[in-house]
C-alpha cells in the first residue's frame, strides 16, 4: 500500500527496538510537503513471528493470555504516539471485515489519553515556539481515521461499474460508525475523542487489485508457469513482458479508482482549511496546526519518549485495561477459591493425618479446577494449596510418627517420644518446635501379648520402640506372672564401665557369625523365614534363619565330622570323648565388647564387632521338669492357645554312642560278659555294638508357636499347615517337618481365628521339651525377617545355648521382626 503511494521501498524486515518491540518508520515527502510514518509492532504478524520468543522470555507470567497483554500494551503506547502526532491515520484490515477487537483498544487508549493529558501538556510546554493551543490541545488536531481493506469478496473483483464497490464501501462505513458512536469513542466534539470520521466524506477504501505478497520468489516462479502455458492454438497465452506490462497495471488499479486518489483528497482538504469534523447543533471551532519539519520531529522525540518510556501512573493504567483474560480470570478464581476451602474445611476431624489432608486437599482442588478459568488457574491453585497447608498446621496436624507394627501416633504434633520406625511430620527441625508440647507418643491400639513363658496374658500399647517392644513391657509381665523367678539363659547385653557411655557409631565391620549376601539363598527363595532343625552331629537342636545353608562357620566345622544316609536323617550321633581332648582345643582370640559405647537396635549379622545392645529382645526360660508337659492333655498352662492346636509336636531320633577310636575293638572287654553275653529268654545274642555301637531312642516335643495380635496363640505342624489335633488329643503329625534344616518356617501365618480377612500371627515362641536320655539340646536360633540383603538377627552368643535334660523350655523372638529389620538394617 505505502510503496504505490510513494513509489519506493522501504526496508524489507527492519529490526524493532528490543525493549519497546516497535519501530516507527518515517519517509519525508519533500515534494507534496508530507511525512509518512508506518508502525511495526507485536500485532504485526511479520514482527510476531520473529520477536515473539524474545519477548515471552523477558516477561514474568510465560501463558499466552498474559504475554498477550503485555504485547497489546506495547503495541497501543506506539499507536498513542501516532494519534498525538498525525493529522491522517490509516487503520489496515487483511480482510472486508471490521475487527471489533479494535473497539476496546480504542476505548482503553482513550481512557489513558485523558488521564495523561495534563502531564503531557507539561512535557510540550517545554519546547519552544510551540502554539499554546498545540500545549493545550497536546496534539495538532484530532486525527482523522481513514480504513483500509486489503481484499475484497471475488464477486467485486472484475465487475466493469465500481457502483457494488462503493455499495460495500457504504455499507462499511455505517457499521463502522455506528459501532465507533454506541462505545462513545466517537463523539459530536472531536477534541474530546481519541480520533474523528468525516461525516460528509469518505473514510472506507476496499482494495480490489491484487494483494501484494512480499514472496518474491513464488510470485516470479507462478508467473513463470503461466508464461509456459501453451493455449489450444498451439502458441503461448502471453509472453512475460506483456505480463509484467499488465502486471503494472493491475497493481495501481485505473485511475478512477485509486487509494492514492482517495488519500489525496483528504491530504488536499487539510491543506486548504484542515479537518473539522464536529457535528451538532451547538459545534465548536475545531483546532487544527500544520507544524514545521523542525517542529515536528521535535514534538515526535518528546512524545515518543513519554508514551513509550514514560512511567507515570496514569500511563501504567493502560496494561490493566488491556488484561481483561487476566482480570476476568482474577475475578473468576478469586470467587471460587472461598468455596473450594469450605470443600476442604468441611467435616474436618480435631487432628489428622498428612494422607487425610492430601485427600481433602483433592476433593478441594477438585471444586476448584470444576469452576475456575484463565490464566491465574496455577496461581489460585497454589495459593488454595498454601491455604488448606496453612490451616493443617494451625493446630490441627497429627504427629504420625509410626510405631512399630505400622500405626501413626494419634497426638497432635509434638516434641518428645522415641523417633519410632519412621513417619510423621518433624524430619526437619523448624523453630516454631520449641513451642511444642513435651508427650509420648499413643497410636491408641493395644494389642494382646503373653509373656516370655506364655503362662499370662496382658494388654500391651503399641511400641514405638524396641525397648518399649521386646524389654519393658515382657519385664512388667514377668513380675505379675512369676516368671521372672524361673530359671533363664542370659543373653550377652552391653555392661558400662563409666556414666559417659554413648551409642556408637555404626561402621561395616561385620561379625563373625555374619553371612555373605552372594552366598547360597534358601530352596525357597525371597521368604521371610525362620527354618528349624537338628544337627546331626552333635546332637544339637537349633533355630536358624532362611539362609542357613552350609555356609556358616559352625555348621560347616560340624558337618564335616559325619555324612549320614538318608535313613539316618533323623539320628542323633553323640562321640564319648575324653574332657581333657575337648580342652585341649585351641581357641582364638575374641574381641572384648566395648564398655563405653553400645549397639544401637539389636544384633544381627551385620553389627559390628565388640558392640552389644543395652538390653536383650530374646527370652529363654525354663517352666520346670518335662514332665508338665502330658501327651494327653496338651499344654494346660499355656493362656490363650486355641484348644485344638495346644499340643506339641512329637519328635524321636535314634541316638547311637560311639566311643573314641582307641576304644573301637570289636571284641568286648572284661566285665561286659555279664551284661551282654547271657541272654535271658534263651535267644542268641548278637552283639550289635560290635558294628554299630549302641542305640537308643530320645522322645522330644518341640511346638513352633505363632500369637495374632489379639492374643490367640496356636502351633505350626507344617510350613503352611496349622496344627489341628483330634477330640482325644491325638496329634497325628510328627516334628520332622518343623524341624528339617531344609524347610523353612514362615515369620507370618494367617491366623485362623477368624476367615474374612485374618489377622496375620508372628512367630514368637519356640517350645522344646528336652527328653531324659544323655542328649545335650542346643539353641542357636538366627532369624532373617527378609531377602537378601536383609541380616540375621542372632542372640549374641558365641556359642550354641545348651539346655538341660528332661526339661521344658520356651524361647521367645523379638517383635516384630520387620520393623525391628527397617530400624537395625543400616
Amino acid at each position: 500500500m505505502l510503496s504505490s503511494i510513494l513509489q519506493v521501498d522501504l526496508l524489507d524486515e527492519p529490526e524493532v527496538n528490543t525493549e519497546s518491540f516497535c519501530e516507527i518508520e518515517g519517509y519525508y515527502d519533500s515534494k507534496d510537503r508530507i511525512i509518512y510514518l508506518h508502525l511495526r509492532g507485536l500485532l504485526d504478524t511479520h514482527t510476531l513471528l520473529i520477536e515473539y520468543d524474545k519477548f515471552v522470555e523477558k516477561q514474568d507470567c510465560k501463558d499466552f493470555l498474559s504475554v498477550w497483554a503485555h504485547m497489546r500494551d506495547k503495541y497501543a503506547r506506539a499507536l498513542l504516539v501516532l494519534f498525538h502526532i498525525s493529522h491522517v491515520i490509516i487503520l489496515t484490515h487483511p480482510t472486508h471485515t471490521f475487527d471489533y477487537s479494535y473497539v476496546h483498544l480504542f476505548r482503553a487508549m482513550d481512557n489513558v489519553r485523558q488521564k495523561v493529558s495534563p502531564q503531557l501538556s507539561d512535557v510540550l510546554s517545554c519546547i519552544y515556539s510551540l502554539p499554546k493551543d498545540w500545549v493545550l490541545n497536546v496534539r495538532p488536531c484530532s486525527p482523522r481515521v481513514l480504513f483500509y481493506f486489503e481484499t475484497c469478496p471475488a464477486v467485486f473483483q472484475d465487475t466493469v461499474t465500481m457502483a457494488n464497490i462503493k455499495k460495500l464501501e457504504h455499507s462499511l462505513e455505517d457499521q463502522i460508525y455506528h459501532v465507533l458512536r454506541k462505545n462513545r469513542i466517537v463523539t459530536n466534539i472531536s477534541s474530546n475523542s481519541l480520533f474523528a470520521i468525516p461525516a460528509n466524506e469518505e473514510f472506507v477504501y476496499v482494495h480490489t487489485g491484487m494483494t501484494e505478497s512480499r514472496d518474491i520468489l513464488g510470485y516470479m516462479a507462478r508467473k513463470l508457469i503461466q508464461s509456459c502455458k501453451v493455449s489450444s492454438g498451439g502458441s503461448t497465452s502471453r509472453s512475460l513482458a506483456s505480463q509484467d506490462s499488465n502486471i503494472q497495471i493491475d497493481d495501481t488499479e485505473n485511475e478512477i479508482r485509486s487509494f492514492r486518489s482517495f488519500l489525496q483528497q483528504h491530504v488536499n482538504l487539510a491543506f486548504v482549511r484542515g479537518f473539522d469534523d464536529n457535528v451538532g447543533r451547538h459545534s465548536v471551532p475545531a483546532y487544527f496546526e500544520i507544524p514545521s519539519v523542525t517542529m515536528f520531529c521535535e514534538v515526535a522525540n518528546k512524545v515518543y519518549d513519554y508514551f513509550i518510556h514514560g512511567t507515570d501512573k496514569e500511563l501504567l493504567t493502560l496494561h490493566s485495561l488491556l488484561d481483561t483474560d487476566v482480570k476476568f480470570s482474577k475475578s473468576r478464581c478469586s470467587k471460587v477459591l472461598p468455596r473450594a476451602l469450605q470443600a476442604y474445611q468441611e467435616n474436618l476431624p480435631q487432628h489428622y493425618t498428612r494422607a487425610y489432608h492430601e485427600t481433602k486437599l483433592a476433593h478441594a482442588m477438585a471444586v476448584f479446577e470444576m469452576h475456575a478459568r484463565g490464566p491465574l488457574f496455577e496461581e489460585f491453585s497454589e495459593k488454595l494449596q498454601a491455604e488448606c497447608e496453612k490451616h493443617w498446621r494451625s493446630g490441627r496436624q497429627m504427629c504420625e510418627v509410626l510405631s512399630l507394627t505400622g500405626n501413626p501416633c494419634t497426638n497432635p504434633i509434638h516434641r518428645g517420644g522415641s523417633e519410632g520406625a519412621g513417619g510423621g511430620e518433624q524430619a526437619e527441625q523448624r523453630d516454631s518446635d520449641n513451642d511444642l508440647p513435651i508427650r509420648e507418643h499413643c497410636s491408641g491400639v493395644r494389642y494382646i501379648c503373653a509373656c516370655n513363658c506364655g503362662r499370662c496374658q496382658g494388654s500391651r500399647e503399641d511400641p514405638f520402640s524396641l525397648r518399649q517392644a521386646n524389654y519393658d513391657y515382657f519385664q512388667i509381665l514377668a513380675k505379675q506372672c512369676g516368671c521372672a523367678q524361673l530359671e533363664s539363659i542370659q543373653f550377652p547385653v552391653f555392661q558400662p564401665s563409666t556414666h559417659n557411655y554413648r551409642p556408637a557409631q555404626l561402621f561395616s565391620t561385620k561379625r563373625k557369625d555374619s553371612f555373605s549376601h552372594g552366598e547360597s539363598p534358601t530352596p525357597q527363595g525371597n521368604t521371610q523365614a525362620c527354618s528349624l532343625g537338628v544337627n546331626t552331629t552333635d546332637g544339637t537342636f537349633y533355630s536358624q534363619s532362611a539362609t542357613t545353608s552350609e555356609t556358616s562357620e559352625d555348621v560347616l566345622k560340624l558337618s564335616s565330622k559325619t555324612s549320614l544316609t538318608p535313613s539316618d536323617a533323623h539320628k542323633v550321633v553323640i562321640e564319648v570323648s575324653d574332657s581333657d581332648a575337648e580342652n585341649a582345643k585351641e581357641k582364638s582370640l575374641v574381641r572384648q565388647p566395648s564398655t563405653t559405647e553400645y549397639l544401637p537396635g539389636m544384633l544381627h549379622t551385620e553389627s559390628p564387632a565388640g558392640l552389644l545392645p543395652q538390653f536383650s529382645s530374646w527370652s529363654l526360660v525354663c517352666l520346670g521338669p518335662s514332665s508338665l508337659y502330658s501327651h494327653n492333655l496338651g499344654l494346660q498352662h499355656q493362656a490363650g492357645v486355641l484348644p485344638t492346636s495346644a499340643f506339641l509336636l512329637p519328635w524321636d531320633v535314634t541316638v547311637r554312642l560311639e566311643h573314641q577310636k582307641e576304644r573301637g575293638s570289636l571284641w568286648p572287654t572284661i566285665g561286659d560278659h555279664g551284661t551282654h553275653g547271657y541272654c535271658p529268654r534263651g535267644k542268641n545274642f548278637q552283639n550289635m555294638n560290635t558294628i554299630r555301637g549302641r542305640k537308643s531312642k530320645g522322645g522330644k516335643e518341640v511346638g513352633v508357636e505363632y500369637e495374632c495380635p489379639r492374643g490367640h496363640r496356636f502351633m505350626a505342624s507344617a510350613p503352611d499347615k496349622v496344627l489341628k489335633a483330634t477330640g482325644n488329643g491325638i496329634v497325628k503329625d510328627s516334628g520332622n517337618k518343623v524341624t528339617s534344616s531344609t524347610v523353612d518356617m514362615p515369620l507370618y501365618f494367617p491366623c485362623p481365628c477368624r476367615q474374612t480377612k485374618p489377622l496375620i500371627a508372628q512367630l514368637m515362641r519356640i517350645h522344646v521339651v528336652t527328653p531324659k536320655a544323655p542328649v545335650h539340646v542346643t539353641l542357636n536360633p538366627r532369624v532373617q525377617p527378609g531377602p537378601p540383603p536383609c541380616p540375621i538377627f542372632v542372640t549374641g552368643c558365641d556359642e550354641p545355648i545348651k539346655l538341660s535334660q528332661s526339661a521344658y523350655w520356651v524361647l521367645r523372638l523379638p517383635y516384630p521382626l520387620i520393623r525391628i529389620y527397617s530400624l537395625c538394617y543400616i
